[in-house]
């Protein structure tokens, strides 16, 4: 399950890469990627997997039991994630909510979700850490 988390992510993390450089190199118009499109749709809807290639990198040579305290949370949360992040992006396309303080909302709500998943997943990592140093 180690290998299979850390190859998708990954494999996005490297697609993140490159639509990023492609947009900052490239100055035509055809190369902006905009949030409406399949691609942009991607980026925005999958950002999360960045967070967990970044989580899984670090958990990648520590023991099974670390990995698998931080994988119990992630593969829920991710999902949901997931799922949030796309309702808020189709809600914008089909004239969804608008207005900015609806936007302020839906970033708050994102940015909350991001920060409890970060905060869970670095306690549950440390936690993990702990027990196995103490041998529990």
């Amino acid at each position: 399950m180690k290998k299979i988390a850390f190859l998708v992510s990954a494999v996005y993390f490297i697609y993140f890469l490159g639509i990023l450089s492609l947009s900052i190199l490239c100055n035509a118009p055809f190369c902006r990627i905009q949030e409406d499109e399949p691609l942009g749709i991607i980026l925005v809807t999958l950002l999360p997997l960045l967070l967990v290639f970044l989580l899984s990198l670090i958990t990648y040579k520590m023991r099974e039991e670390m990995f698998r305290a931080w994988w119990n949370i992630a593969r829920w949360f991710v999902p949901i994630i997931i799922v949030i992040t796309y309702l808020i992006n189709s809600s914008h396309q089909q004239s969804g909510f608008g207005g900015v303080a609806q936007g302020a909302f839906e970033f708050l709500i994102l940015f909350l979700l991001y920060v409890i998943f970060i905060i869970v997943s670095f306690a549950r990592i440390i936690l993990a850490y702990r027990r196995s140093k103490r041998g529990i």
